[in-house]
């Protein structure tokens, strides 16, 4: 591999920052577009008045200290450790997560408990008898935990936060996103006490003081000491290929060029700009996501984490309480809420007026018993695009169409959760995005 001059980076999100940083201080002539005024992408921070949120709420954890040791040298003293309590709503009541013995037997009492540790067994040996593949998110949780586990936790939120059938979703989601399913290993935990705890829960994780923002903002500042080039507000709006190489980009009406280009905008967009079979990107799709930002007259509403709610008569499916992540966050008095409500880009729940969609979620959250409506003094919301890849079945073919079709463009490279149509977290983007500046520079 011939070690570029220049490299054009599509998209300022975590995967385009790092990677840009990481070129820029070897010396490489960085260019980064971003469509947003804000850099950060997906981790970014959006503030209402004096109160800042996060969209959706991420965090930072990673089984390799050598990123946490990137992250703690790049955020410096602002790093924190955050404790992690979450819990989800089931049947109008509240269950840990991960659930513990007493919680779990308190809630489904020794008959259900009894009935879902017989159903996990009866799913093993059938397992064990069978050598079926498993091709649906509802074939391989059924096949592993039983029945009765599947309808009771990973239907439920599962087909609220996706919008379809879970026997529609790949099993690679499962197999993929395993902290999914540590609620099982947790409800198993819980009716076998004394046995180890599921290895795919943080305790902790790390967060910046000023928010996750504060990542993209640090990292779009050392690109741009390094001598690199941060431009927002510049969507990418054509891409030439000319013998078999990208012999330019216009974004917001300019025109750039380079020796290689890293993208990281959605890989459908991409796709489309450079001619990619269009069956193929028919059958690729994102989830979206309406960020609901409530400022609050009133004390702590929780000590969570996060909440889940799979119940459909709710219009939110997550939600979590930023001066909970970081007391910075909050507004100078009382406290503040973010809901997630999961949509697909112009259907029903996308295209609702915000105050609408407003007056929905605190009635939810009231009719809960959450909050009071009347506590409730600034609402507003933020639509993000894009924000989850949809493993639906049958979906490696088309996706290897795409990248075959990439593949075709020289010095062409896909990276980040949309760009590269991969659900990895922070800590694996940023491992990504850290190896490829290494491939590109040494």
């Amino acid at each position: 591999m011939t070690r570029p001059h220049s490299v054009l980076i599509l998209g300022a999100g975590l995967a385009g920052l790092t990677c840009a940083s990481e070129l820029a201080a070897a010396g490489v002539e960085v260019t980064v577009l971003e469509k947003l005024p804000t850099v950060g992408g997906l981790a970014r921070n959006v503030e209402r008045g004096a109160a800042k949120f996060d969209l959706g709420g991420h965090r930072f954890f990673s089984a390799k200290p050598e990123l946490v040791d990137w992250l703690r040298t790049l955020v410096g003293d602002e790093l924190r450790q955050v404790g992690r309590k979450s819990r989800i709503r089931l049947g109008g009541r509240y269950f840990d997560y991960p659930l513990r013995a007493g919680n779990a037997l308190a809630g489904f009492g020794a008959a259900g408990s009894f009935a879902i540790v017989k159903d996990y067994a009866v799913a093993a040996l059938s397992r064990a008898l069978s050598n079926d593949e498993d091709v649906s998110f509802e074939g391989w949780v059924s096949s592993r935990f039983g029945r009765r586990l599947y309808e009771i936790y990973f239907r439920p939120y599962t087909e609220k936060v996706w919008g379809i059938s879970c026997s529609q979703i790949s099993a690679d989601w499962a197999a993929q996103r395993i902290q999914l399913l540590s609620l099982a290993d947790a409800v198993w935990q819980a009716v076998r006490p004394g046995g180890d705890k599921p290895k795919t829960y943080a305790s902790q994780f790390w967060y910046p003081a000023g928010g996750i923002g504060v990542i993209g903002e640090i990292l779009a500042g050392k690109i741009r000491d390094a001598g690199g080039k941060v431009h927002t507000g510049a969507a990418v709006e054509q891409i030439t290929v000319r013998d078999g190489r990208i012999a330019e980009v216009v974004a917001a009406g300019e025109t750039y060029a380079a020796d290689a280009v890293i993208s990281t905008i959605p890989l459908t967009r991409l796709g489309a700009l450079i001619n990619a079979p269009t069956a193929a990107l028919n059958e690729l799709s994102y989830r979206a996501i309406r960020c609901v930002f409530l400022v609050l007259n009133a004390g702590q509403i929780t000590d969570d984490t996060w909440l889940y709610f799979p119940e459909p008569d709710v219009v939110f499916s997550r939600t979590h309480e930023p001066p909970n992540w970081a007391p910075e966050l909050a507004p100078p008095q009382g406290t503040s809420l973010c809901l997630e409500v999961f949509c697909n880009e112009g259907d029903r729940l996308w295209s609702l007026d915000a105050d609408d969609l407003a007056d929905r979620c605190v009635t939810d959250l009231a009719r809960l018993g959450l909050i009071k409506t009347s506590q409730v003094t600034e609402a507003s919301d933020e639509r993000v695009p894009s924000a989850y890849p949809v493993y639906r079945v049958g979906y490696k073919a088309p996706l290897r169409a795409v990248r075959e079709r990439v593949a075709e463009v020289a010095d062409l490279y896909l990276l980040g959760r949309t760009g590269a149509y991969r659900y990895d977290n922070m800590d694996q983007v940023v491992d990504a995005a850290l190896a490829l500046a290494r491939r590109l520079t040494t």
